[in-house]
């Protein structure tokens, strides 16, 4: 049985729901899920039938045109274009997808991605001078993605050898702006509070955008691009970097994964066949199985690796490069492992979690490129901000993650004279400080959180769309239920309240799993299916349980069936 604090989400006031059943006869059940995420009877079309024709003008954004102009002038001119990415998935897939529309039309591009240790985080002026050494020191144009909005001083020497810089990035500006020839990053706008959250490779896709545009409207060329055969790239970028799956990151995400099952490009195939992925890919195939091995490359070894892979034109080659993310996360997986069973370690013998709003720990040589996963299991198991960092000589790296609401940048913010550097998202960060600050920097983060948080947000909850009975998960319903994809960061699976059950029958699959038959009120039979869940929680009592409502395909006849995320007895 779940101690988990059940909350009913309640995003919307409470006659949306009866206005979405009066206007469009949703099922009930429905109109529970699109209530619960703020969707009101004028965002119900553009949220269940998501279009290409509904994005936005890439033009909204200050400079853009500005940018595409520049582009067409260095393929006019033969100049060389170098594109400054980044080592996670939404870095090498921004990386991928504007490579492809720049050479695409005559472009000559260069592609550079740091190494996590050679060169660090992001665009410097080190990972500059070592860029250029690729290009002969021929590049005049220089485009960042996911990358670039706090890099000042990288800009700044890209200025004193005549380059022209173009950022596109979506993470937390500084105060302070580089003087780049143009700044793409919607966070920077108030007036684009709606494209907020776009990922590194959205941004991307809005520059390729307005690229495209630009070339058709003034006659340069991009009429035979078709910017839809590079969503699959998009939707990788997106949902790996964990940003919502609302607004336009809906459209592209829901677009790309069709492209991505298609598989039309041989490194995708041979991604998906390496990571045995035997189903329709989902969205959560990304976050589990593709984004990890993408990541695993610039974790443990180069991230090239993985921007070849995805740029392969043979099947040969994308399996030779897809072998080797394999062996890479292998490796991962191990190194996570053991720092994590060291950090719980730690944690156990010398932090009082119950009285503590954060969670910090810190080992001598941990693996840089794995601690950031290692805080965000920390993070979800004690439903605490985590810092994890690893001390190397005199200074210490370290990865953030939060937990709901809190902006974790912030936060840092204001323990900033600790710090020898930070940034990132308000969900996940990187820093770095000297070892000496370690203990001073724990205590300010500790004060900082609490002026943001109470008790009651430390709490581990489960949030529920409503209260359903079994007669309401018809066949209507369910047709709805296909409409309501891609699932991903806050758009979440719909999870249902249902009171006063009982199970009739039930089975244990494995050591750790069970499935069987439950009836309501009405003796009404309903197959389920319990993840983590021992059998033994499952008694023939009155029961309240906490379940997403899916179809089995197991059976020809797909039939109805619940998946029981929480249980308890009835009150």
């Amino acid at each position: 049985m779940g101690n988990k604090l059940w909350v009913l989400s309640n995003n919307a006031p409470s006659n949306v729901e009866k206005e979405l059943i009066e206007k469009f006869s949703f099922p009930r059940p429905i109109a529970l899920f699109l209530a619960a995420r703020g969707i009101t009877a004028d965002k119900v079309e553009l949220f269940l039938k998501p279009n290409l024709n509904k994005l936005s003008d890439p033009y909204r954004f200050p400079g853009i045109e500005q940018a595409a102009k520049r582009l067409w002038e260095a393929i006019q001119n033969k100049e060389m274009i170098l594109i400054h990415g980044d080592y996670d998935t939404d870095g090498v897939t921004a990386t991928a997808l504007l490579s492809w529309v720049l050479r695409k039309n005559g472009g000559s591009v260069n592609s550079f991605i740091p190494h996590r240790f050679d060169d660090g985080y992001g665009f410097t002026p080190e990972s500059l001078e070592k860029a250029l050494i690729d290009t002969n020191n021929t590049c005049r144009v220089l485009v960042t993605v996911d990358c670039g909005i706090t890099s000042i001083e990288a800009v700044t020497y890209a200025r004193s050898k005549d380059i022209d810089v173009i950022i596109t990035d979506h993470h937390e500006p500084s105060d302070t702006l580089p003087d780049a020839l143009a700044l793409i990053n919607p966070k920077i706008y108030p007036e684009l509070e709606d494209l907020h959250l776009l990922s590194g490779a959205g941004t991307a896709f809005k520059l390729s955008h307005a690229f495209i545009k630009y070339g058709r409207e003034n006659n340069l060329g991009g009429f035979n691009t078709n910017l839809h055969d590079i969503l699959d790239y998009v939707a990788l970028g997106t949902i790996a970097d964990i940003v919502p799956l609302l607004g336009e990151n809906r459209i592209m995400v829901k677009y790309g994964i069709e492209l991505l099952k298609k598989q039309l490009r041989p490194g995708i195939r041979a991604l998906i066949e390496t990571s045995r992925i035997k189903t329709l890919l989902k969205p959560s195939d990304i976050t589990f199985k593709l984004a990890p091995r993408i990541n695993a490359a610039g974790r443990l070894g180069d991230a090239n690796t993985a921007l070849k892979l995805l740029e392969a034109d043979n099947i040969v080659e994308a399996y030779r490069y897809s072998t080797m993310l394999e062996e890479y996360n292998s490796q991962r997986q191990e190194k996570e492992q053991e720092i994590y069973l060291e950090a719980k370690d730690q944690i156990e013998k010398h932090i009082d979690v119950d009285s503590k709003f954060s969670i910090l720990v810190a080992g001598r040589d941990w693996h840089q490129g794995v601690i950031g996963i290692v805080a965000s299991r920390l993070a979800r198991d004690y439903n605490r901000p985590a810092i994890v960092l690893t001390i190397q000589g005199n200074e210490a790296h370290g990865s953030g993650r939060s937990i709901g609401t809190l902006n974790l940048v912030k936060v840092l913010s204001e323990a900033a004279p600790l710090l020898n550097r930070f940034g990132g998202h308000p969900m996940a960060v990187g820093l770095g400080l000297n070892e000496m600050n370690i203990k001073p920097f724990y205590e300010a983060l500790e004060t900082s959180i609490r002026k943001e948080l109470t008790v009651d947000d430390l709490r581990q909850t489960t949030e529920y769309d409503g209260r359903v009975d079994f007669s309401e998960l018809d066949n209507n319903f369910f047709q709805y239920l296909d409409q309501l994809h891609p699932f991903g960061h806050r758009n979440s699976k719909p999870v249902y309240l249902f009171t006063g059950v009982r199970v009739i029958k039930c089975s244990a699959i494995g050591q750790k799993h069970c499935r069987g038959v439950l009836i309501d009120r009405y003796n009404q039979p309903m197959d389920f299916i319990a993840f983590n869940h021992d059998q033994s929680e499952f008694r023939n009592t009155v029961m309240d349980v906490l379940a997403t409502p899916q179809l089995n395909d197991y059976y020809q006849d797909k039939r109805p069936q619940l998946q029981i995320i929480d249980c308890r007895l009835s009150c």
